[in-house]
């Protein structure tokens, strides 16, 4: 019998994924400079159960439910014999989907506010305010409440890297935009900013965070803060600033699955 080719297939992430969510964000992100100053010490179990009743959808019958968007969470399955056979979840993407333009008193009370209820009692909520809360601040208000899809976040679990995974998921992003004739949005990290490029995400604007007159950390041997990032609007960055990207991807034709 041939072996079947590897396959990764993006589907709908259903609650029986949340362990293998919550595992691959904080394997992806376990050695960054941040999440070890957001989570001194490392993620806890209460911190690692926070992240998973955030980060899965929960059904909004609010009256401004349509206000606040749609989350849509989506991973990627990878089968190493091909369909039909076992796969392993090894990425997952967070989007928020606007359909409709939201008025200016509405995207500009739009304020990001982490709480020890929202991340556990443990973390430092003043560096996850600096840090996550200025990119939602930064994006919230290059946007200016335009409809489109956000993408909130993205990871790949470490050791299941160059597969396609993160490409699968964000093509599926780009064509569900495309068909919506929809522009999209998403915050760099700075590993992260190539692979976006790829896929049509221009740069908007930059949050070059001072992390080292701010916490007193240094760059590790090997560990890429974005430095060749968003220059040719923003310029080199500095010694000691690790530099995200607000991005943005035009709507384009619809060119077929």
């Amino acid at each position: 019998m041939t072996p079947q080719e590897p396959l990764v297939r993006v589907r709908e992430a259903v609650p029986a994924d949340v362990d293998d969510i919550i595992h691959i964000h904080y394997s992806a992100f376990d050695d960054d400079v941040m999440n070890e100053l957001m989570h001194p010490g490392g993620a806890t179990e209460e911190s690692r159960k926070k992240f998973g009743e955030r980060v899965f959808p929960k059904e909004d019958t609010s009256a401004d439910a349509a206000k606040k968007g749609k989350d849509m969470l989506y991973v990627a399955e990878y089968f190493p014999e091909g369909e039909g056979t076992p796969g392993q979840v090894i990425a997952f993407a967070k989007w928020t989907l606007y359909k409709e333009p939201r008025a200016e008193e509405d995207w500009k009370n739009e304020n990001f506010v982490p709480t020890a209820e929202n991340f556990g009692t443990t973390a430092n909520l003043s560096v996850i305010d600096a840090f996550i809360g200025e990119l939602h601040r930064k994006q919230r208000d290059c946007a200016k409440g335009e409809a489109g899809l956000y993408l909130g976040i993205l990871a790949c679990r470490p050791d299941r890297q160059r597969l396609g995974a993160g490409s699968a998921l964000l093509k599926f992003g780009a064509d569900f935009a495309d068909i919506l004739e929809l522009p999209s949005w998403l915050e760099s990290s700075p590993v992260g900013y190539r692979v976006y490029k790829k896929f049509g995400y221009e740069d908007i604007d930059v949050v070059d965070l001072k992390v080292t007159e701010r916490w007193g950390k240094t760059k590790s041997a090997g560990r890429y803060w974005g430095e060749n990032n968003a220059v040719e609007i923003a310029g080199p960055v500095p010694e000691g600033v690790m530099r995200s990207v607000i991005m943005r991807r035009p709507a384009k034709a619809f060119k077929g699955l």
